[in-house]
């Protein structure tokens, strides 16, 4: 069977499973240089965060190496795309920590409410004081969750027990969903004023980063308590800090912007703020189970070929039609961002030439696009079928045999109606060529806004100005009007994304009826 190389620890029980498969299995303990040296004599590496998998330790694995493995989520350390293009699988363990991370967001939930390491820290100096430590019930209370994903759900599946009332704001959860979970689904801003608990779990993007920002807290109850066991930079923790000084809220975070909190960090002595340092997947049952996910996966691949959780995994299409699963994606994860209202669908429609092949795959990379940018679990394509079922989320494709006009469109269908976004390939180049009725043509790919105004003369003078006072420069640009009267439609490719208070800026200048930021 397969020699396996295991450079930064495991768990026992994940080493034992590699052995039942038959494999040779080394643990060694290794510099860069070893690294390089020595890897091309195994089949498989299985890593966590110390090991570094550079260019120059897949070149040097070739051809013997076929797949590395993080036992754990992040795959920041390996350097994907030339894993890729040397044809190297690079797979993780995805779902070992949703337990942990969920019970560590309950824990923070429940000290928070009765100040218990406050409470300890005193009495450990022989202190007995209870008047300062008064703290509040949880049952009956309002519990807010950011982002319904599994450690989301998990975490309203407890907290429903402790006899708190759930509310939810994810664009992407289904009615019927959130009525199977006895959830409520709001809006973000309905779910500020109403929770006296929050608690964020999404992964950090464009749109999600500052989403708890001074605007959103002056919203918020007095008193309210908010977790952050997700990631570093979804609140802007210099407004949460303020607020916390002002008495206005009460926080938990587990995760930072800058890890290690640097010296001198203001978290540190902040009253009424719980603390930890990123200790979410730091369970020993974590460890074991991702371990094991990964030792499992890895015998699944040597044994039968078959790849589980392959972040690098592309879907075997007609070669005719390669260049459009790309295209698929950008288009999907474009559109999704674009969504006021829950996704209920997404459908792929070819025409022309592109209508003759089975284009089934192209609609799992739209979704695949779509569900990258709003989700908290990892997405890639073995994954991403199970968790647009879990959210409720349907997929089709269809076929036009017609000759002219976009080669692919992606629908997307909501609550409220259905929104869609068209291109076609010239050459390897995605151009759009239509975003719901507005005629488009614009290469699509990096940062872009999109706006829809009422169209009155000055307007690019006003929104290009404030771009340029930012120093955001714009690659391109396609102004659309449908008949020469009315609502504008603007989309511009930038080499910079568009930080939120520009965004906020340019909104209130120019005043769009829609406006989005979108990063692909």
């Amino acid at each position: 069977m397969a020699r396996i190389l295991v450079t930064d620890g495991m768990a026992a029980e994940g080493l034992a499973i590699l052995k039942q498969g038959g494999h040779t299995v080394e643990s060694r303990k290794l510099t860069p240089d070893e690294l390089v040296k020595c890897i091309g004599e195994y089949d498989g590496l299985v890593i966590r965060s110390a090991t570094q998998v550079t260019a120059a330790v897949v070149k040097a694995g070739a051809p013997k190496l076929k797949v590395v493995g993080r036992a754990g989520v992040g795959v920041d350390n390996v350097e994907v795309p030339a894993a890729t293009s040397a044809g190297l699988i690079v797979m993780n363990a995805p779902l070992g920590n949703i337990i942990s991370a969920a019970e560590h967001t309950i824990g923070m939930i429940f000290a928070s409410a009765r100040h218990i390491p406050q409470a300890h820290a005193k009495l450990t100096k022989g202190e007995w004081d209870k008047k300062s430590f008064v703290g509040v019930e949880l049952h009956g209370k309002t519990l807010g969750i950011i982002g319904l994903g599994k450690i989301g759900k998990h975490v309203a599946e407890v907290m429903q027990a402790a006899g708190m009332e759930i509310v939810a704001f994810d664009p992407f959860l289904s009615p019927e969903v959130a009525k199977e979970l006895r959830i409520e689904s709001v809006d973000l801003d309905t779910l500020l004023r109403r929770a006296d608990v929050i608690t964020v779990h999404t992964p950090l993007t464009p749109q999600t980063r500052n989403l708890i920002n001074a605007d959103r807290l002056k919203m918020v109850k007095k008193g309210v308590r908010i977790i952050n066991v997700a990631r570093g930079g979804i609140a802007d923790e210099a407004a949460v800090i303020e607020a916390v000084k002002a008495g206005h809220i009460i926080a938990a975070f587990d995760v930072f912007g800058e890890e290690p909190l640097p010296a001198g960090s203001p978290f540190y002595g902040l009253p009424n703020t719980i603390i930890t340092p990123h200790l979410g997947a730091s369970t020993e049952e974590a460890q074991v189970k991702v371990s094991v996910d990964i030792a499992n996966q890895f015998n699944a691949f040597f044994s039968s070929g078959k790849i589980i959780n392959a972040v690098n995994v592309q879907l075997r299409v007609d070669p005719a039609i390669d260049g459009y699963l790309l295209a698929a994606e950008h288009l999907g994860a474009a559109l999704a961002q674009t969504l006021d209202s829950p996704l209920k669908g997404i459908e792929v429609i070819a025409s022309g030439d592109l209508a003759k092949y089975d284009i089934k795959p192209l609609a799992v990379a739209a979704l695949k696009g779509a569900l990258s940018k709003i989700s908290d679990q990892v997405v890639n394509f073995v994954t991403v079928a199970q968790i647009a079922k879990e959210r409720g989320i349907g997929m089709t494709s269809s076929a036009r045999d017609v000759g002219t006009g976009p080669s692919l469109t992606v629908k997307a269908i909501t609550a409220d109606g259905e929104r869609i976004i068209a291109g076609g390939l010239v050459g390897s180049q995605l151009r759009v060529l239509q975003y719901n009725e507005y005629p488009i043509d614009l290469p699509i790919g990096g940062h872009l806004l999109i706006m829809e105004y009422p169209d009155r003369p000055g307007m690019v003078g006003k929104y290009g100005s404030l771009l340029g006072e930012n120093k955001i420069n714009i690659a391109r640009m396609e102004v659309s009007r449908i008949d020469g009267r009315g609502d504008a439609l603007v989309l511009l490719t930038l080499d910079d994304p568009v930080p939120g208070p520009v965004f906020d800026q340019i909104v209130a200048t120019v005043k769009p009826n829609k406006a989005y930021r979108i990063s692909i």
